[in-house]
């Protein structure tokens, strides 16, 4: 569908049906960098325009209106892990209505109870994930009147690809403090809680890295491997529209793909997640590499380890690369940040998550009983972008929330001149470990060979948990060596890549890990040298 030539003005706050829109009118010929075809429209290739990215995502909002999606409907969004994700919740942003983000890895029994608590008007799926959705589909619907596919055929349901599309939706009028998406936390101790965020709250960190990026007069091409079905992810697009820069939304954060793509786009500015920046150190050493070209990395969800920085600002061949770290949750948006270069990451540690962005978040560290005679506590922070509530769950969201001050449920301390440091998540805190978290940087550090580490409890037992890059064998006499310093440990448990529980953020399940560990579902690789 053609884009009209009257576009709304959203003002100065995010509107997400109008992003892709607003960017074609400017620069209609920049392109996107794929390394999957969408699904919602495999004939545009892996080059497509913004123009045409932002016809489909006009085309889509006509179909779903012509579905029955109406302004102000909530829209749950369930499909295969692809960039179209980010699109289709365009779409549906679009026709006003609320698109609700379900990450695809996910369980169908998961989905299914998210699925109550949100009480959508309309459930989007595709056939790949109906493949495993068994009896759960029919508990599905006694909580979604309306279920769609987003493309292709199945179970008989209807499906956006046989639907005509009539004349676009009027254009969307979202108040700035209605929500305006609805994204869903890690769900690394449970069930994932669904985090409904206003227009107003979205912008925080879209006018942060906005900021940045003129300071930086950045116009190179930006790389993103992070989740379709965060919100940050929906800020970076946004950003990267606003300059009309090339943009490679990856959906495969394997190596070879990565690279792959890397090497054809060069891009100056990548993101992506702590932990996959921990496989990609491969590439660091890579002659002509992929990262060579790249002036900026960027982490923006949990502390990092400091080796990868090492490896990364290493890789790149610009004079100056920066490696910008921000801590933050997803009720929040982004808390603090650090920047690190080649000169101050010689020093780094690994627990430090930065300062507060003045004028934006405020943080503070509330002591709790045990932790008296030490500088620790709740960490604890105050931002423009808090999020509206936990749909379903809004008594859960008032405990977090004291007098504006959000608890992070992170504990940790601010150092003398106000920085952040993380300790340990306050389910994750083991007796005989002042910090978790930062034993396992002690063992990323000393063991190149790992790609995670992570502490849980196996019964009565803390067990240390590896993975190794491709899963090759681990040196126990350099694992000795390396634990040598902490408490004693019991032997480590190898595990697979592939068989480490993660959220889409790729968070490890510590919970799911112990149980796995203990009933045999997770097995142990017998690859321990002696």
């Amino acid at each position: 569908m053609p884009l009209p030539d009257d576009l709304p003005r959203p003002g100065k706050l995010f509107a997400l049906g109008l992003i892709t829109q607003q960017a074609a009118k400017k620069y209609p010929d920049s392109l996107f960098y794929l390394d999957r075809p969408f699904d919602l429209a495999p004939e545009l290739g892996l080059r497509p325009t913004y123009a045409q990215v932002a016809e489909l995502v006009e085309d889509t909002a006509a179909k779903l209106f012509a579905a029955g999606v109406r302004p102000g409907d909530t829209v749950a969004v369930f499909k295969r892990h692809n960039a179209d994700i980010l699109f289709l919740a365009c779409a549906v942003g679009r026709v006003g209505a609320v698109p609700a983000m379900f990450a695809p890895s996910l369980e169908w029994p998961t989905v299914v109870k998210m699925t109550a608590r949100l009480k959508p008007d309309h459930f989007i799926t595709d056939p790949a994930l109906l493949e495993r959705a068994g009896e759960h589909l029919g508990e599905l619907r006694a909580h979604a009147p309306s279920v769609l596919l987003a493309h292709g055929e199945a179970a008989g349901l209807p499906s956006l690809a046989g639907t005509v599309a009539g004349e676009a939706p009027p254009y969307p009028d979202i108040a700035h403090d209605s929500p305006a998406l609805i994204t869903h936390t890690s769900g690394t101790t449970g069930v994932p809680k669904l985090v409904a965020a206003a227009r107003r709250g979205t912008q925080l960190p879209i006018n942060t890295q906005a900021r940045m990026a003129r300071l930086l007069r950045y116009r190179e091409t930006f790389a993103m491997c992070i989740s379709f079905v965060h919100a940050r992810t929906y800020a970076a697009l946004a950003t990267a529209l606003q300059l009309g820069i090339g943009i490679a939304p990856l959906a495969d954060a394997d190596v070879d793909s990565v690279r792959e793509v890397l090497s054809e786009c060069r891009p100056g500015c990548v993101e992506a997640h702590p932990n996959m920046y921990l496989h990609w150190e491969e590439l660091a050493g890579v002659p002509d590499g992929p990262f060579e070209r790249v002036r900026i990395f960027m982490s923006t969800f949990d502390a990092i380890h400091p080796r990868s920085i090492r490896a990364l600002l290493g890789a790149s061949k610009r004079r100056s690369p920066l490696f910008i770290q921000t801590y933050g949750q997803t009720e929040t948006g982004p808390v603090t940040m650090r920047i690190y270069t080649r000169r101050n990451i010689r020093k780094a540690d690994g627990r430090c998550v930065g300062f507060v962005f003045p004028g934006m978040t405020k943080a503070r560290i509330r002591p709790r009983p045990q932790d008296k005679g030490t500088p620790n506590g709740y960490i604890q922070a105050k931002s423009s972008g808090l999020a509206l509530t936990y749909v379903g769950q809004q008594e859960l969201y008032d405990e977090r929330c004291e007098s504006d001050w959000w608890n992070l449920q992170d504990i940790g301390y601010r150092s003398r001149w106000g920085c952040v440091h993380l300790l340990d998540r306050e389910f994750d805190q083991t007796a005989g470990l002042q910090s978790l978290l930062a034993a396992e940087d002690a063992l990323i550090e000393a063991l190149p060979e790992l790609t995670e580490a992570v502490f849980v409890r196996v019964g009565q037992t803390v067990r240390p948990v590896v993975c190794t890059r491709r899963d090759r064998p681990l040196d126990r006499s350099a694992w000795k060596a390396a634990v040598a310093h902490l408490p004693e440990l019991p032997e480590p448990v190898h595990v697979a890549w592939e068989h480490m529980p993660h959220t889409a953020t790729w968070k490890v399940k510590r919970n799911v890990l112990a149980a796995g560990l203990a009933d045999g579902s997770i097995p142990a690789l017998e690859t321990v040298l002696i």
